[in-house]
């Protein structure tokens, strides 16, 4: 029996890596002999960077940057050959702030550019840019500032250390340094698919998580529409353009870049489809199921990738909103909650490992049980 463990991690809770650990647990104790594949997994946000480096075997680079607030951060990146690795969550991501410290206004992607020329620096000629998490609203601004990007205000002075509430005050952009990075190939991994602006935008969709209130907010998409409009190229509507705060169209618009599915990506990195030839179940689970689920997340891009065969497929979710039909919508055999098992929500994410090595016992037992049948 062979069976692959490929979920995502559970936010606040279980590491892929640790939601696979828990998952081999319960399946070798309904089948101790069983072949266990471990592929834990990520969509191209927070966490990307540990799946790829538990799975490449890539140099890991440390570097002191500059945070969401332009205080030091210690980030790192990975470096294979002439291909860098880079989570913008490591420089500019909401998790290095302090809840009080959340400023869409305040905040700054220029961290990552940092991050991005250390690499090229390094030799990178193909620069993997993993959006999400961010606790910025800037239009990859920042970063774009920290390549060389010049941006001016009416009267051609500049704006430096320019962050989400200086958008609205560009003027002029001077994109001359950027020449530098013509040879350099940029893509992007990120699973959201919004657009830079708009009510399904950067702004108003993530911006409240990032502190912004109601007058906030409407600066900032004003920011963002006076960007779209000194720009001037009509990316601004493609998908993945309002991912990390407009990182996505900042990379698309500053370094050219290509926006593509992390999971997607990762999956075939990680020659998931040849794995799929022997494997008799699948185990894949994140901490929320939900209508999202469905647009580029790890549980999707999972059942996506196995397409018509005939595998059977577990889900196991911390919570899973209106069961039945997202069950019947990803078309699994199974879809079981930790909040089911456990007596309430603290305690299922304080003791999640625990449960997720029941649900994986639980499913492997029904998937003999229908097997020996």
């Amino acid at each position: 029996m062979k069976v692959i463990l490929c979920p995502d991690k559970f936010k606040s809770s279980l590491t892929a890596e640790e939601v696979c650990s828990a998952m081999a647990k319960g399946v070798r104790t309904v089948v101790p002999q069983a072949e266990i594949v471990r592929m834990p997994l990520a969509d191209g946000g927070e966490g990307t960077l540990s799946v790829l480096e538990s799975n490449l075997n890539a140099e890991r680079i440390c570097v002191e940057v500059s945070g969401p607030l332009f205080r030091p951060v210690l980030a790192h990146y990975l470096l294979k050959g002439n291909r860098a690795y880079i989570e913008m969550a490591e420089a500019s991501g909401l998790p290095l702030l302090k809840t009080f410290e959340r400023s869409a206004m305040n905040t700054s992607t220029y961290g990552t550019g940092e991050l991005i020329a250390h690499a090229i620096g390094r030799g990178a000629k193909e620069v993997y840019v993993l959006i999400g998490g961010s606790a910025t609203n800037d239009g990859g601004c920042g970063m774009a500032e920290a390549l060389g990007v010049r941006f001016l205000s009416h009267g051609g002075r500049n704006l430096t250390a320019i962050r989400g509430k200086d958008l609205a005050r560009i003027k002029q952009i001077d994109t001359t340094a950027l020449s530098a990075y013509k040879d350099i190939t940029f893509v992007v991994l990120s699973d959201v698919r919004n657009p830079l602006t708009g009510p399904n935008g950067a702004t108003h969709v993530f911006a409240p998580q990032k502190g912004a209130g109601v007058a906030e907010m409407e600066h900032l998409e004003k920011g963002l529409l006076n960007l779209t409009a000194c720009l001037g190229n009509g990316l601004e509507d493609q998908p993945g353009a309002g991912a990390a705060g407009g990182l996505g169209y900042g990379l698309m618009s500053f370094l050219g870049a290509e926006i593509r599915s992390g999971v997607n990506t990762l999956l075939h990195m990680l020659n998931f489809s040849e794995q799929l030839d022997s494997a008799n179940l699948i185990l894949t689970g994140e901490g929320k199921l939900d209508h999202q689920t469905m647009s580029g997340k790890v549980v999707a891009g999972v059942i996506e990738a196995v397409g018509n065969r005939n595998i059977p497929i577990g889900i196991i979710c911390g919570m899973c909103e209106n069961l039945p039909e997202i069950k019947r919508e990803l078309r699994a055999d199974w879809v079981v909650q930790l909040r089911d098992q456990a007596s309430g929500f603290r305690d299922s994410m304080t003791n999640a490992a625990r449960y997720v090595q029941q649900a994986a016992a639980q499913i492997a037992k029904e998937w003999r049980s229908g097997a020996d049948n």
